[in-house]
């Protein structure tokens, strides 16, 4: 049993348990599970890494799922748009009602058409821009089952078109975030979207960032009986 606060210690019980053909977290709340959020890694990264916003989510009253994306972590698939393509599938047959998304992550909780929804570095392009050396630090390619790095994610960028969501949306991105995570940002702004720049941080900082973590658990606090399943 973990311990979490917003006013007052909440109980959240976590086991490790499978959802779309994804080992993944589960973080339950005494709530139940009216509210269901799933929280979706980026590129190069593993459930683990954003176990925080789970703690997050779980501290105001949402149930969360944390799986491994294709080709990440203990995922047994490999990154390609088909098996991206059955594991949304699956995310939506599973009915979470609401979704957390970093980089990769963020595009596949996009297709997942639900709200409230959350973005952290998003990409507008499917290609990224940048030093070989930078994208590789950046987006650790080297961490990815694909045929060759990078292939994987251009083909599931490329793949996930559906047309991006109305407001209300939230959205992270970093002050030195990647040029096309920059580009999402400054699209959302535009479309009414709340974006907030997370100052002196890079890519990968902006999912254990404090004052993201607590925005988080904001954002879903307040929007517990806003769900709507499509946007």
């Amino acid at each position: 049993m973990i311990m979490g606060a917003e006013n007052r210690a909440t109980s959240i019980t976590l086991k490790q348990t499978s959802v779309a053909g994804a080992p993944a977290f589960h973080l339950a709340v005494p709530e139940g599970n009216k509210n269901r959020a799933v929280i979706l890694h980026g590129y190069g990264g593993s459930k683990e890494e954003v176990f925080g916003l789970g703690i997050a989510a779980a501290g105001a009253g949402w149930s969360a799922c944390i799986p491994d994306l294709p080709g990440h972590g203990a995922h047994p698939a490999s990154l390609t748009a088909e098996n991206v393509r059955r594991f949304v599938a699956g995310l939506k047959a599973a009915g979470f009602n609401a979704a957390i998304g970093h980089s990769l992550g963020g595009r596949i909780a996009i297709a997942l058409e639900i709200k409230p929804l959350c973005l952290l570095s998003v990409p507008l392009h499917a290609r990224f821009e940048g030093r070989r050396t930078e994208l590789l630090r950046a987006l650790r390619a080297r961490r990815v089952r694909e045929v060759k790095p990078f292939a994987g994610l251009e083909d599931v960028l490329a793949a996930l078109d559906e047309p991006w969501p109305d407001p209300p949306v939230l959205l992270f991105y970093a002050a030195h975030d990647l040029p096309t995570c920059r580009a999402a940002a400054a699209w959302g702004e535009k479309a009414g979207w709340q974006t907030r720049m997370v100052r002196g941080a890079v890519h990968l900082d902006v999912v254990s960032d404090p004052e993201v973590l607590a925005a988080v658990s904001d954002w879903l606090k307040d929007r517990k009986g806003e769900v709507h399943v499509r946007v």
